[in-house]
């Protein structure tokens, strides 16, 4: 039997191939859209990458800069910087710029050691911004339109946005370009007049330092934007690194090398002005035996090395180079600083809660910026040194090293120790002494200390030749009588005087058949003395110095310049010339038959307050009387207060306080520095108001009163000074690109 097979039926359908499509393309267009934006996605942070890279490379070029210039600049100054081309040519800014890109290691991001050290020496770098880097003159240019790498901050203005420009001669503008120069023919001049707060005129304005803003970074020499003295010198230039590459490499080129930046290179010269500057390891607050300071003022800042700050002592500003211990409770500025003001965040808290850079500052922490002690210890006291006995020529900058970083060399007046009696008698027996003339030219002359031929009797007027004649004397002289190598002296000779043997004692050559001659001088500047009985010394009195020079000659008709021969001379070093024989350098500590400096009759140095008195010698300095104490009117438009005190500074290796006698109470006020050098954190440290009297004993403690206070005003700066570089370099921002400005 045959059964029937069911029928199935089922509904009828159809297909879309519109819809199909429709949605196959909407889903490929998203597909292609999200693969569209993970591309963009990745060469977006692709180019960032490259950015952040060129970023970080021109960061660590920029801190070479400041490493390298300052460097450089001492070179240009030195003898021999312009001998031959191998000299000059690593002292042009593009190769100052070639050596910062390898310090900076700016060619590899990461460095083949470190590539080692990984295991990974052979692996591949994928970082498109890693580059040879050799084209320099793209990377780094001088502000267009100008050519070349570097543009100079003198004898023009370069617009808005920039520093006040110094005038100089053509020959070192010139130089200024291709090299970093540093000389005392760069001056504030009419290019800066009404843009620094001091006039610039030539005659009475401030041209070699004048008061500016402190630049607003965080090593606090000064507070950020607080006038100070100092003479600034710039550099421009334009940075872009991604350019070195860009016409090669599209990655480069959208990477690194669009927002070139312009860049201000700054070496600030800054005159030692604050209350305390000590090159060395400083103890503030207390005495070597643990006491405190008793009667100690101090305002404005202290720099020191490194320094070591008693409990509870209370600053206004301290910065140091290379470290700093805070007892309990020290307070700067106000604030309590905490044993360590540099622990992780304590900055930057003090920044948010007052709105200002923390007080308590080093260098290291100041980002783009060095700060350079010109220190060159024994040498910057002693022109005798091998260093300093150098002839210095052929420089690429018009102000040599020499000069330009040691006191002694700088000094308008030179007196040396030429000869002693003998090889077993130290007593001296001649000077050399040379002082500056009209033209700036050094005249030297012998200065006798005994007299055994008329030839010697140097600056000595003649007086009247045989036994009769007279003069009256109305300020101290020097008087020699005699004939035939036969004389007789008579020193600090005042009143009516007759040249004959009775006045001086007799015949002081009987033999001869010649009339005696007499010659007369005013009263020397300085004597041989001896001190305690045992050490011969140079005894100076700087009061009788005008005087004497205007026996030589050093007058100027000009009532409104009535000092002007101590003003052509306002500086003094007195050293030994060891080069001669039976000399031999001084000590330090200073040996028991070691020459010593006398200072007498100083406490009245109005003569010099046109330009201030400062004393350089390589020899322990004894002060003998009181030092600068009359006080004078401030020099004309300067706006100092009275009472007004000539700039003064005493620079020796140790310092004595009295002679015959010890004071009673030493009183300071000024400045107070030291140049012995870093002895390192676990080095001795140097007691500032440790001081010592003439017998060698300590002056008491409680019988020492200091009021330290910071130089405000150029005319307060004495003829010698100690010298700082700060070196900082800024961006100059977008606002700026397009002004027309002078500032």
């Amino acid at each position: 039997m045959k059964a029937a097979r069911l029928s199935k039926r089922f509904p009828r359908g159809f297909v879309s191939y519109v819809l199909v499509l429709t949605t196959g393309v909407v889903l490929t267009i998203l597909m292609l859209s999200a693969y569209k934006r993970a591309a963009s996605a990745q060469v977006v942070q692709k180019e960032t990458q490259i950015r952040v890279d060129y970023a970080q490379k021109e960061e660590a070029v920029i801190r070479s800069i400041i490493n390298i210039a300052p460097n450089r600049a001492i070179r240009a100054m030195k003898s021999g910087a312009n001998a031959t081309s191998s000299s000059r040519d690593p002292l042009r800014w593009q190769n100052i710029f070639s050596e910062a890109l390898d310090q900076a290691n700016a060619r590899d991001s990461i460095s083949a050691s470190l590539k080692s050290s990984m295991g990974s020496a052979t692996g591949i770098t994928a970082n498109v911004g890693d580059s040879t880097l050799t084209n320099v003159n793209s990377m780094f240019d001088a502000i267009e339109p100008e050519p070349g790498y570097m543009s100079p901050g003198v004898n023009r203005s370069l617009g808005t946005g920039f520093p006040v420009p110094l005038n100089t001669t053509t020959t070192v503008a010139a130089n200024d370009a291709v090299y970093p120069i540093i000389s005392y023919d760069k001056k504030y001049g009419a290019l800066a007049q009404g843009k620094v707060l001091l006039s610039t005129d030539d005659a009475t304005g401030y041209t070699k330092f004048n008061k500016i803003p402190y630049p607003n970074i965080r090593f606090g020499y000064c507070a950020p934007g607080q006038p100070f003295v100092a003479k600034r010198n710039w550099w421009a230039f334009s940075l872009q690194l991604g350019e070195n590459d860009a016409l090669l490499n599209s990655f480069a080129r959208n990477g690194g090398s669009e927002g070139e930046r312009d860049f201000i290179l700054s070496i600030y010269e800054i005159p030692s002005q604050l209350a305390i500057s000590a090159e060395a390891f400083t103890s503030l607050g207390a005495h070597a035996d643990g006491t405190v300071w008793k009667h100690a003022t101090i305002e404005g800042g202290i720099y020191s090395t490194r320094a070591a700050v008693t409990s509870g002592m209370e600053l206004d500003r301290l910065s140091s180079r290379r470290g700093m211990t805070l007892g309990s409770n020290v307070t700067v500025g106000g604030k309590d600083m905490g044993e360590n003001p540099f622990k992780p965040g304590e900055r930057e808290k003090f920044e948010l809660e007052n709105g200002t850079f923390q007080p308590v500052t080093m260098a290291s922490e100041a980002g783009r910026a060095a700060f350079i002690p010109i220190n060159r210890g024994a040498e910057f006291f002693d022109r005798f040194t091998t260093a300093n006995r150098v002839t210095e020529a052929n420089t690429l900058s018009p102000t040599t090293w020499n000069t330009y970083s040691s006191g002694a060399m700088q000094c308008a007046m030179r007196l040396d120790i030429t000869k002693v009696a003998s090889s077993t008698n130290p007593l001296p027996t001649k000077l050399q002494f040379s002082y500056t003339n009209a033209s700036g030219t050094r005249v030297p002359i012998q200065w006798p200390l005994e007299f055994s031929e008329v030839s010697s009797f140097m600056g000595m007027q003649a007086g009247f030749a045989g036994i009769s004649g007279s003069r009256t004397f109305t300020e101290p002289v020097d008087l020699v009588y005699g004939t035939g190598g036969k004389w007789a002296v008579k020193y600090g000779v005042t009143g009516f005087v007759t040249f004959d043997d009775a006045y001086f004692g007799g015949d002081p050559n009987p033999e001869s058949n010649t009339a005696n001659l007499a010659y007369w001088r005013p009263q020397s500047p300085w004597e041989v003395k001896m001190l305690h009985g045992t050490r011969y010394s140079i005894a100076v009195y700087p009061e009788r110095i005008q005087r004497m020079l205007e026996h030589f000659g050093l007058t100027e008709s000009n009532p409104a310049s009535p000092l002007y021969a101590c003003a052509l001379n306002p500086s003094l070093v007195v050293n030994v010339d060891y080069t001669q024989t039976n000399l031999y350098p001084p000590s330090f500590p200073a040996a028991a038959n070691d020459y010593a400096v006398l200072l007498y009759e100083c406490d009245d140095l109005t003569d010099f307050k046109e330009k201030g008195f400062s004393l350089v010698t390589n020899m322990r300095l004894y002060i003998g009387d009181d030092f600068n104490v009359v006080s004078t009117t401030a020099p004309t438009n300067s706006g100092l207060p009275s009472p007004y005190y000539p700039a003064a500074s005493l620079f020796a290796p140790e310092k004595r306080y009295g002679t015959d006698l010890d004071p009673f109470e030493v009183k300071i006020t000024g400045q107070l520095g030291h140049l012995g050098g870093d002895t390192g954190a676990s080095g001795s440290k140097v007691h500032l108001l440790d001081l010592k009297n003439g017998s060698e004993t300590e002056t008491a403690k409680d019988r020492i009163n200091v009021n330290l206070k910071p130089i405000t005003h150029p005319a307060e700066l004495p003829p010698i000074t100690m010298m700082n570089w700060l070196v900082v370099v800024e961006e100059r921002h977008k606002e700026f690109y397009t002004g027309n400005g002078t500032n």
